[in-house]
C-alpha cells in the first residue's frame, strides 16, 4: 500500500467543528483531542519509476468529539481497530493511548 498524505488546510467555515477544543489545544497541547472527520482524495501522484500510487486525503468536515460522547468514540474506534487488524486484543501502547485520549483530563471521567 503507499503512503498516504494529508492535505495542510482545514475546512473553512461551518464544516469545521474543532472551535469547541481550541481552548483545550491552546493549555494542553499535548493532550489527546477525539474528533471525527469526512475526507476524501484531493490529488493522487503517481511515482513514474514505481507506478506508485498515493493519494492526498482532503479533510471535507471535522466535528471535536466532546463530553459524553467520548464513551461512544471510543467503542467505535476500537471497533474499527479490531475490524482493521482482524484481533480482538489491542496492543499495550495503542490501549494506553485511547485510554489517555478518552479520559477527561480535568476529572479523570469518560
Amino acid at each position: 500500500m503507499s503512503g498516504i498524505k494529508m492535505a495542510g488546510a482545514l475546512p473553512p467555515g461551518r464544516a469545521n467543528g474543532l472551535g469547541p477544543i481550541a481552548t483545550e489545544l491552546i493549555d494542553n497541547p499535548q493532550g489527546y483531542k477525539i474528533v471525527l472527520a469526512i475526507v476524501d482524495c484531493k490529488e493522487t501522484k503517481t511515482d513514474t519509476d514505481t507506478g506508485e500510487v498515493s493519494p492526498t486525503l482532503r479533510i471535507r468536515r471535522i466535528e471535536a468529539i466532546t463530553g459524553g460522547d467520548r464513551a461512544e468514540a471510543q467503542r467505535l474506534m476500537r471497533r474499527a481497530l479490531e475490524r482493521r487488524s482482524g484481533s480482538l486484543m489491542l496492543p499495550l501502547e495503542f490501549e494506553t493511548e485511547l485510554e489517555s485520549a478518552f479520559t477527561d483530563a480535568e476529572d479523570g471521567s469518560r
